[in-house]
């Protein structure tokens, strides 16, 4: 069980961090649009780049996920405190 083979079922994951996002982008990546699909599409290309040539032709599924999203811009609140000292 502890043997280690080239089988992609037994590779490591890669972790790309792209870091917050704001929910707008993260709709755009859903839909295939945007800079993320192209930061994705940079990365894959490395992975496959540094791919031994017998693993050169395997299919490579990229896994999106967030762990963080980026506050949107909209304050919760009804007004700002600070818009009375104006």
């Amino acid at each position: 069980m502890n043997q280690k083979n080239s089988d992609a079922t037994s590779a490591a994951p890669i972790v790309v961090n792209l870091g917050k996002k704001t929910k707008k982008a993260i709709k755009k990546l859903k839909k295939g649009e945007g800079k993320m699909v192209e930061e994705i599409q940079l990365a894959m290309s490395e992975v496959r780049a540094r791919l031994p040539e017998a693993d050169k032709g395997k299919l490579l599924v990229p896994v999106v996920m967030f762990c963080e999203r980026k506050p949107d811009a909209k304050s919760k609140l009804p007004f700002s405190p600070f818009s009375m000292m104006r």
